[in-house]
């Protein structure tokens, strides 16, 4: 099975489904590497899943999602509340 013929049979799933965005292959690897990422899945693990040797290279593939956003404010927080601030 080759590259166009799987991007072939994405198109014809996406046609059927009703899904109108422009989605690929290499759209779907994204998808997975942030996924993975949002449910807390160490980005080195992220890393040898997606076959890449550099770090740099996995990063171009995680991107910053609401969840991913909200799930930082709860843990800072969580972090920051049990700090006081003693002015004495």
């Amino acid at each position: 099975m080759n590259r166009s013929s799987v991007q072939g049979a994405l198109i014809r799933a996406l046609k059927k489904a009703g899904v109108n965005k422009k989605i690929s292959v290499h759209t779907l690897r994204h998808c997975y590497a942030t996924h993975l990422l949002e449910q807390g899945v160490n980005i080195r693990v992220i890393q040898r899943y997606m076959g890449h040797r550099s770090l740099e290279t996995t990063m171009r593939y995680l991107h910053l999602t609401r969840k991913g956003k909200e799930d930082a404010y709860e843990i800072i927080d969580s972090f920051m509340t049990g700090f006081t601030y003693d002015r004495t």
